[in-house]
């Protein structure tokens, strides 16, 4: 009899341990699988207040940078702000920290969505980034192009290879004539004007629908604009110290009310934004495109 009880209770410890290790790894599952749903609330919570904060740092912005447009009283752009940084004002925080604003044209890239555009802007514009593709590499090519702002190319501010790549699209055979001419023009030093190219489209012998397309493909009148803004320690051993730098294109216009009667400041959304670290002053607007 005492033999089937030692019996009895080793098949119940047998069945019991396994019960037991089972439990513990059940356990171990639920711990687990909630420590990750935390960590993904968590991750979750911090996106959704990172995102917060900068939507109304962004909305500030927009209204500090309106209201310095506004007091241009119709002053370009390109004239109001430092030529050499690009420096447009300061605001000073209460807690005395400062925020630097710099502008810089945007839109000396050529525009490589096309998604948004006429069937005309279509057909030129496509022309220009085919005329990229095929001449430089694809990095170089990424450098060269943007997925946001208008199909319009900044004349004083592209490169040459731009440059050409437009001039091939608009003049064919004399497309070459009509690049030289453009870069002659820029290498005075002065910003060129739409009387300048109206200049090197007849020095270069283009036609009167070649010339239009060169009006449209080319602009003097930038309207999509970098924002490069800084942030300064302003208290303590760290003042003046730079804590983050943040940057983003955006369409900017001073001056409207003069060619069409609208208001004269116009301050579209910001069309990318993009942390840009402190860690170096080596960036490129390049940096601040939606999908480069």
């Amino acid at each position: 009899m005492a033999h089937g009880r030692t019996t009895s209770r080793s098949e119940r410890r047998a069945f019991v341990m396994p019960m037991v290790l089972l439990a513990t790894v059940v356990v171990g599952m639920g711990v687990g699988i909630a420590m990750t749903r935390f960590a993904a609330q968590t991750k979750v919570i911090a996106r959704q207040s990172r995102a917060y904060n900068e939507h109304h740092a962004g909305q500030g912005l927009q209204e500090a940078i309106g209201a310095w447009l506004r007091q241009q009283n119709g002053r370009n752009i390109a004239d109001a702000i430092d030529p050499d940084s690009g420096h447009a004002m300061d605001i000073e925080l209460q807690d005395g920290s400062v925020v630097s604003v710099y502008l810089r044209d945007g839109q000396g890239t050529a525009l490589a969505d096309l998604s948004a555009l006429s069937p005309t802007q279509v057909e030129e514009a496509g022309i220009v980034v085919k005329n990229l593709a095929e001449d430089v590499s694809p990095q170089e090519y990424l450098r060269l192009t943007r997925a946001v702002g208008p199909a319009a190319i900044s004349v004083n501010t592209s490169s040459e290879t731009v440059i050409r790549a437009v001039a091939m699209a608009v003049g064919g055979a004399d497309g070459d004539s009509f690049a030289d001419e453009l870069l002659r023009i820029r290498a005075r030093g002065s910003d060129i004007t739409r009387q300048d190219i109206t200049s090197a489209i007849g020095a270069a012998g283009l036609s009167n629908e070649q010339r239009t397309a060169a009006l449209r493909m080319l602009s003097t009148d930038v309207s999509l604009w970098a924002v490069i803004v800084e942030l300064h320690a302003g208290k303590g051993a760290d003042r003046g110290r730079l804590i983050s730098r943040y940057g983003g294109l955006a369409r900017l216009r001073v001056g409207t009310a003069r060619r069409s009667g609208g208001n004269p400041s116009e301050l579209g959304t910001f069309l990318t934004w993009r942390d840009l670290g402190i860690d170096s002053d080596d960036f490129s607007l390049d940096d601040l495109d939606a999908v480069n």
